[in-house]
């Protein structure tokens, strides 16, 4: 006597379905970049290490810490991270006579997007845009399409949590343009150059070039660049939004 036949049931989401690809696993620079990223710019001062005003921490500081020891980091981690980061994100700098191999000699920083209230004086690594001169030819910002319209009813661009708002000199991609703004961003928001420079001479706003050619501004008293500073909003593409 044979035996019944089984049905099996297969979910929805097998049926006819492909099986998709795994992501690749981020690699080991990729981690401790990231690590980087979460306490210089954001975390270290909650975590108990030494920030100065300039956002600089020594770095036995920083490789003792759990975020960065799970990743074994060295000082040739951190010297090749540094050195092969394509947005330029960090500043690893010796004390001068400190020996090339001994990581107390070295102190190092996030280039800018700091929500640290301690980091005050960016003086060293930001040049401010005092003159007309100054300003490139393109201040953007990038954005999502979801986020536009709270942009647009709050009144402009709010730094919120950061000490500065981020712009870009150009599209990624662009001559020139190392960072500033997310490859993925899908509206990207001009600033009017000339009314940027009017609020700068009228003591309204500060804004300034990082040493990775991210312009920055920490907004007006609110911390808003006003939407009365935006020249057009358009699509990565360049199709007009706004």
């Amino acid at each position: 006597m044979s035996e019944p036949i089984r049905t099996i049931n297969i979910p929805k989401s097998q049926k006819g379905s492909k099986p998709r690809p795994a992501k690749a696993a981020p690699n080991r620079d990729t981690l401790i970049s990231k690590s980087l990223s979460y306490l210089l710019r954001h975390a270290a001062q909650a975590h108990g290490l030494s920030v100065d005003e300039n956002g600089y921490i020594p770095l036995p500081e920083i490789l003792s810490h759990n975020r960065v020891r799970s990743h074994q980091a060295t000082l040739a981690d951190i010297q090749r991270v540094v050195a092969d980061c394509d947005k330029q994100r960090f500043t690893l700098k010796k004390a001068q006579g400190g020996a090339d191999d001994n990581a107390a000699s070295y102190i190092i920083c996030a280039n800018q997007g700091h929500s640290m209230k301690v980091v005050t004086n960016d003086a060293e690594s930001l040049k401010p845009l005092t003159k007309k001169e100054d300003f490139p030819s393109a201040v953007i910002h990038g954005t999502t399409k979801d986020k536009l319209p709270f942009i647009l009813q709050s009144g402009g661009l709010s730094r919120m949590t950061r000490n500065h708002i981020h712009f870009a000199k150009g599209l990624p991609g662009a001559d020139g343009v190392i960072s500033g703004m997310r490859k993925n961003c899908s509206v990207v928001i001009y600033l009017d150059i000339e009314k940027c420079f009017q609020q700068t001479e009228q003591g309204h706003l500060r804004f300034f070039e990082s040493i990775n050619g991210v312009i920055l501004c920490a907004g007006d008293a609110n911390g808003i660049v006003s939407k009365e500073l935006f020249l057009k909003i358009t699509d990565q593409k360049g199709n007009r939004i706004v």
